[in-house]
């Protein structure tokens, strides 16, 4: 069993269908960063809230605040991805991400990647089902734009 947390990259795929989230045994928790983030999609605050429900959401105090100003400085990344690798350090969990590439010059950080595709395994018990095939849903901070 081990402690994850879950970056947003991973919720949004089980929103879509794409990638089931599948945390078996493992603690799951998130940044209330992550919960930020999801709200600022297309998708329901009350899907989000169910969502996010069965996991722990940690929030930013300060010792993560000063680590992420730390990471950022020193690494360039972006601030909600400093602040969400600095979580991970504070709480000495693994994050759960499709995004390496944007947490690669964190050395500190212990990263891992998600469970295979939807395809390949059901969703996780308590986690809203993905939407139904055919229906799209908008990325966080984007609009579906409208035919004239």
């Amino acid at each position: 069993m081990a402690d994850l947390l879950v970056d947003t990259d991973v919720f949004i795929d089980h929103l879509r269908g794409a990638r089931a989230l599948k945390p078996g045994r493992n603690r799951v928790h998130y940044s209330v960063i992550t919960r930020c983030e999801l709200l600022s999609g297309a998708v329901g605050s009350a899907l989000v809230q169910r969502l996010l429900d069965p996991f722990r959401e940690l929030a930013v105090g300060r010792s993560v605040a000063e680590r992420a100003g730390r990471i950022r400085r020193e690494t360039g990344i972006a601030t909600p991805d400093a602040l969400i690798a600095a979580t991970a350090i504070e709480y000495d969990l693994a994050l759960v991400t499709r995004n390496r590439k944007h947490f690669e010059p964190v050395k500190q950080l212990r990263v891992r990647d998600p469970a295979p595709s939807a395809a390949d395994a059901p969703s996780a018990a308590g986690a809203p089902t993905p939407p139904a095939a055919g229906r799209r849903s908008a990325r966080p901070g984007t609009r579906r734009r409208r035919s004239p």
